[in-house]
């Protein structure tokens, strides 16, 4: 798996991957309904000056299976969020996620050398926050009323972050992790 910076000529391959309504069940938005829908929601990925968003290509078959992003990406504090990812059914509960998470997380690191790098996800969605957990990424807390999402459903955000301090270690695990994998 590799990332590229997410583009139009991704459409097809997100939306081949992107309509099933259960994977976007706690994303801000729902899943694609037709290709139009991709293409917007690409342009706006892209155009959205605080992002920086990327699709999950895999190599073998070099096919977008998923996407992810940088956000809330704050140079003057040296942090960024990650966040936005979905992966294709086929695809899920598998290496990919961690691979994706690995590459981002030494991107931040040790070429932007950030100290902080935070995710969040719905209090709802237990399986983001086991993967979360799993990475090594430490609970802050929950904010609670925090957005309103797909449906006007007004969710709590729980918080997780990897710091600098964390990450020699934390990627020794990932490492570990994907090399068994």
């Amino acid at each position: 798996m590799r990332l590229e910076p997410l583009c139009q000529e991704h459409a097809q391959g997100l939306y081949n991957r992107g309509r099933t309504a259960h994977d976007w069940e706690f994303m801000p938005r729902a899943c694609f309904v037709d290709m139009a829908d991709t293409r917007q929601w690409i342009e706006e990925a892209v155009a959205d000056p605080g992002h920086c968003a990327f699709a999950l290509v895999e190599t073998g078959k070099n096919k977008a299976i998923g996407s992810t992003r940088y956000l809330n990406i704050r140079p003057q504090h040296r942090s960024v969020e990650i966040g936005w990812t979905w992966i294709g059914q086929e695809w899920q509960r598998t290496a990919i996620n961690t691979q994706a998470k690995f590459l981002l997380l030494q991107h931040a690191f040790e070429r932007l050398h950030c100290e902080r790098v935070e995710f969040k996800t719905d209090s709802r969605n237990l399986r983001s926050q086991a993967a979360l957990e799993r990475l090594g990424a430490t609970r802050e807390g929950v904010l609670r009323r925090h957005m309103i999402v797909q449906g006007g459903y007004v969710r709590d955000s729980v918080y997780y972050s990897i710091i600098a301090p964390q990450w020699p270690a934390t990627a020794e695990r990932l490492q570990s992790m994907l090399q068994r994998t």
